[in-house]
Order: C-alpha cells, then structure tokens, then sequence
C-alpha cells in the first residue's frame, strides 16, 4: 500500500514519515533511512525524522549522528530534549549530554526522571557537584529508590567521602540485594574507607554472584587480609591469584602491601614486578620508596619518588615522601621545595605541614616556620583513626534512623571508654547525643573534652557544634576558651542580648578587624537601635570582595533593609567579580533587586538562576514570592510547588516577601 501511495506522483511530508515508519518497524532500516533523508530535503527540521536517523546512526556508531542530534538540541520540547540526551549519553557525548538534560530539568523542574538524567550524565562528565545536587533532588523525591542511591553512592565515592558513599550504597544494596553492580560498588567504597569486615562481607556476597571476576576476587583477598580472624584465608588468596595471574600489576602490589611487615625484601621484589609490568602505576612507586625509606635506602627512595611525581605532580603523600627523603640526604632546600608544593597541593594534609615547619627551623627561617606548625597544631588529629577491621556499618546504614543513632551513640560511647585519651571521640558522641534531644548527656561529654583536652581546634570545634545545635549559653565557656571572638560575641548575643556581644567585639584588636567583623558589629548595632551607625559599617562595598559570599549575602539585604538599595547592589557586584558563579551571592542580587522595587530585574535574574541549576530549590521559593506580590497567583501556585516538590516539603512555601529577610536565604549560621 506505501509503495503505491509513493508511486503516485510527488509524496508529502506525512506519507515519507509513515512510510519510514512502517519499514523501521518492520526491520527495513536501510529504506527507512531512504524516506526519512527524502523528508529532510522537504523540511530540514521535521523532529521524528531527525530524531530516527540519529538513533540509527547512533546505534550504528556512525559519525554524522551529531548532524541530526543538533537539530533535536535545539527543539523546546522537554520530550524531544530527552531523548537526545539519551542519545548523546550512548555515545559518549556526557556533557553534551548533561547541557540537554539541564534545559529538561528548567523546562520541567520537580520532574524525577529530569533530575535522575541530570544527575547521571553529570557524573559521568566528571561534575560531581552539580551530579550531587541533581541526584539529592531526586533522591527527596524518591527517598528509598535504589537506583538512585546506588549513583549518589558512587558518585560521593568518586569526590572521596567514602563514609557517606558506604551509607549510600548499603542502603541501595537492600534495595537490589541481587545486582551485582551494586554490591561490587559497596564492596570497594568500604575498602577504600578502611572498613575491611565489612568489605569483605560484601566480596562474599559478590562472589557469589559473579564468580568468574578474577579482579574482583583478588581485591577481597586483600580485604580479608585485612580482617583479624580471616587474615591467613587472605594472605593464601592473594598469593593464588598472584600464582594464576603473574602479569597483573596490581596483584603483585597488592600482595606487597600485605606483606611488607613481615617479608620486607619480598614486598620489594613483589612492587619491583609491579613495576615492570606497568611502568606508569604511580602508586607503586610511591609505595617502593616509602619501603625504602623504611630500610634506610633514602638515595634509592629518590628515582622512584620522581617517576611518581611525573606521573602525578599533585600527589601529597609522594611530595611528602620526597621531601623526607632529600632532608635526610642534607638537600633540605630542594626539600623545603618539595613540602611547599605539597602544602600548596592540599590545604588539610597536617603532616606536610609538620615537615615543611621543621625544615625551615633547620634553614633558620623561624617565623615561617612558626606558620606552618601552627597550621600542623590546627589541623592535626588528636588521634589517628585505626580502619574498621569488624563487620558492621552496611547494616548500620539499613537500620531506622533512631535505631541507627542508637546504635551509634553505643559505638562511640564503648570506643570513648576503651580509649579515654581520645578526646575527639566525644565530639560526635555528643552530635550524635545532641541529635537524639538528649542536650544534657551530651554536654557531660564535652564537659569531659574541656577537662581533658588543651587542644584550641577541638574545644573550638565542641563550641561550635553547640551553637549551631541551638545551645548557645553551653557554647560560651567553649568559645571562650578556644579565643573564637566572633563566635562567642554571636552566643553571647543569643543568651544575653546585644550589649554584651558588642563588648567581646570592641575588645578585637583593631588590626584583626576583617570584613566578618564588621558585618557582626553592623548586625549588633542594628539589633541595639543603632541603624546609622550600622549602615556607615555597611558602606565601601569594595571592601567586601574578600569576604565569604554568605556574609556579602546578609550585608546586601541589611542594605536593603535600610532602603539603601543601589549601596546593596554594588555590594553583590562587587563580590561576583571575584566569584561570578557562586549561587548564593546571585541569589542574593534576585533578592536585593525584588526588595528594590525591581521585580522585572529580579525575576530575569532568578529564571536564569532557574534554567542554569533547575534541581536547586531556593530560587523558585523566591520566584514563588515575587509572583505572589504581584498578584501573578497561578504562576507564582506553580513556582511554590516546583519548589516544595524539590525540597521534600509538603505544597506551600512562604506567601510573602518579607519571609525571605529570614537567615535560611543565603544559608549559614546567621
């Protein structure tokens, strides 16, 4: 029938897309190609037909499938928008990809399948920020769908917060307790995080279903080897997999690092095979001159530290290593170089700094010097967390939450007993106390803390966490001691007004007198009455460029408070030329604008705000806000949901503007 239809004459637009159609879905690509091509020379931009020449050029790998994929990119339709993205994600095209499914998500916010898409492509182009924000949103959608949690778990493991990755992905793992992928991911995530007991219960679990993965066998033999009672099976796999696959590298790594204690020239020659066999793993290198060092072999360390840096310049430990390692052959400028690069490299390595302190002792440059063992002192644990070699967090994390927080407290209070000298364990102990509603067990904890540790950063730590928890007049004696000014002058306002912060403020030197200073004491003297003075504090906005973002926030709304709205802006402009991309501030500059009577302003700042982060919620609360005011109601009904929804709130947020003058707009504890 299509071939006579197509015989008569000149056929149209209809008949040339139904009839590829029809030959698509009867297995006839090659004609179907013919009649969508022939559409194409009528109408360049026909959707089905592009969009079915790039699905089969896609499915074909054929170069020329961007042709056709560009052309669907630039439709509007959410659902044309998707399937490209889809398309682009099969080839490998993740951040184009990531680009159409964030037009899917502003053109529908709140919709799940937009935010799983986002999240996904994001993390596969390497955005793991953005991917967390996308998969978070979809998650409070979602809260127990495993597929979600299994991508924010791999996702959280990517960007190293292997605790919360381990969470994440025993949670998913009950969900899909036979996906292969999944347990494999929660098997790795708590080996990387140190928990061998329950790395390894979680290879048994994978072996089962996948016994034919050698890499993965060889990874739980090393988790065993880790684990007290299963050390010996460990050591005796690891060495038949070595056996069985001689030309694996990371075997022969691996086996050196379990052995190095006991065999240490045996650990040797093992990283030596590692070696030869890949010449470009890094952390074989690495490990090799750490071992050497060991022995005493710091000239032979050297060669080994500097393929690894090749291969890795930014690498901390190698820099480290490296540096030790000159210092102890008396080349302590080259080492002094090296520890620099490594402070550079990572702004929380304690240990870097240690050494980079004690080697300009040695060049004389004592002040420097100073500097950097008081950042070492800032940051150092007070004890070095030992892996957890027993079994138990993957079924802490399927627990319910009070169960769960429970179950914790009992942990950390039996960890507290069994090493009394650990003062840091009593600040999540009492967390997690704080969490539970039991304030005054939890400030029995940290009463220990203060009678216990010297240590600043730790009682400055205790004091903090018990002014952001609400427990502002428990906080004081903790702030105080840690010489926290700011932080006390904001508990001190809480629990005896304005006055008394006032005082701690004036008392800091005038030559500490940041720009967080002076936002704290233009809030104080608002709070006491005293608004022109506080507006003066408030002007010079080219002094706010070095303040944080969330404090430029708050300046730029008590500005507007004030009516001083051009003073408000140029405050939010000046801090964006030094971050343009920080969202709060943006944010921030919507709100501003709305409190200066621009809503037109504001609202093209925030459906901006809106299309370049559709997962994030707070831009649409405000949107809902300024809509209501201009008496918009079934727009702004519309923004209020799409912001509930991706919230996890119920429907309905805030009714008017003035709400937003509150402290959760551009977060933080002010």
């Amino acid at each position: 029938m299509y071939e006579q239809a197509l015989a008569k004459g000149k056929p149209g637009a209809a008949l040339l897309n139904n009839a590829a159609n029809h030959y698509l879905a009867c297995g006839r690509p090659a004609q179907a190609r013919e009649f969508y091509a022939k559409l194409l020379s009528l109408n360049p931009g026909h959707v089905n037909a592009n969009l079915q020449l790039a699905r089969l050029a896609v499915e074909s790998r054929e170069p020329f499938a961007h042709r056709y994929l560009l052309r669907l990119s630039a439709n509007s339709d959410p659902e044309i928008l998707s399937e490209a993205g889809m398309l682009y994600a099969r080839l490998g095209e993740y951040r184009r990809a990531q680009e159409v499914f964030q037009r899917v998500v502003a053109a529908k916010p709140g919709v799940f399948e937009g935010l799983w898409n986002l999240g996904r492509a994001s993390a596969r182009a390497g955005d793991l920020v953005r991917a967390r924000e996308a998969l978070d949103a979809a998650l409070r959608l979602r809260p127990e769908d495993g597929g979600v949690l299994f991508e924010l778990g791999t996702v959280q493991a990517a960007a190293g917060e292997m605790t919360q990755a381990v969470y994440l992905l025993a949670r998913a793992h009950d969900k899909l307790p036979g996906e292969p992928n999944v347990t494999l991911a929660l098997a790795r995530a708590s080996q990387d995080a140190g928990f061998y007991g329950d790395a390894a219960v979680a290879y048994d679990r994978y072996v089962k279903l996948r016994p034919d993965d050698e890499a993965a066998r060889r990874d739980r033999a090393r988790a065993l080897a880790n684990v007290e009672e299963r050390a010996e099976e460990g050591r005796r796999e690891l060495g038949a997999y070595v056996a069985r696959r001689p030309d694996d590298p990371v075997g022969h790594f691996q086996l050196a690092q379990i052995c190095w204690k006991d065999d240490p020239e045996k650990s040797l020659a093992h990283l030596a095979e590692a070696v030869r066999l890949d010449a470009k793993l890094a952390p074989a290198h690495t490990a090799t001159a750490w071992l050497l060092r060991r022995l005493g072999r710091d000239a032979e360390a050297i060669p080994h530290l500097e393929v690894a840096l090749k291969l890795s310049p930014g690498d901390v430990h190698a820099l480290d290593q490296y540096g030790l390692a000159l210092l102890t052959l008396e080349r302590t400028a080259e080492a002094v170089k090296a520890f620099r690069r490594g402070a550079a490299a990572s702004a929380n390595d304690w240990e870097v700094r240690l050494h980079l302190g004690r080697a300009l002792m040695e060049t004389g440059n004592e002040a420097e010097a100073k500097k950097w063992l008081d950042e070492y002192k800032r940051l150092r644990p007070s004890r070095q967390r030992d892996p957890r070699r027993e079994a138990g967090m993957i079924e802490l994390a399927v627990l319910p939450e009070s169960e769960r927080r429970a179950r914790e407290i009992q942990r950390f209070r039996q960890l507290v007993e069994s090493r009394p000298d650990d003062a840091r364990l009593r600040i999540p102990l009492a967390a997690l106390l704080l969490a539970d509603g039991r304030a005054s067990d939890a400030e029995r904890e940290l009463t220990e803390l203060l009678n216990r540790s010297g240590e600043e950063p730790l009682i400055a730590e205790a004091g903090r966490l018990l002014l952001n928890a609400g427990h502002a007049a428990l906080a004081i004696p903790y702030l105080k001691r840690a010489g926290m000014a700011l932080d006390l002058a904001l508990a001190e306002m809480q629990v005896n007004g304005p006055g008394a912060a006032l005082e701690i403020v004036q008392r800091i030197p005038p030559e500490e007198h940041t720009s967080d200073v002076h936002l704290l004491k233009a809030k104080i003297l608002d709070e006491l009455g005293e608004s022109a003075e506080a507006r003066e504090l408030l002007r010079g906005a080219k002094g706010w460029t070095q303040a944080r973002p969330n404090l430029v926030g708050r300046a730029a709304l008590q500005l507007s408070r004030y009516g001083d709205h051009v003073e408000a802006a140029q405050v939010i402009a000046f801090a964006l030329t030094v971050e343009p991309n920080n969202r709060d501030l943006l944010l921030a500059e919507a709100l501003s604008l709305a409190l200066g009577g621009r809503s037109a302003e504001a609202e093209l700042k925030l459906s901006r705000l809106e299309e370049r982060w559709p997962e994030w919620d707070r831009p649409y609360r405000l949107h809902a806000v300024i809509l209501a005011e201009l008496k918009r109601t079934s727009e702004a009904q519309r923004k209020r949901n799409t912001y509930a929804a991706l919230a996890g709130l119920p429907d309905g947020a805030c009714a008017q503007l003035r709400d937003w003058l509150a402290p959760p707009c551009v977060g933080g504890p002010w």
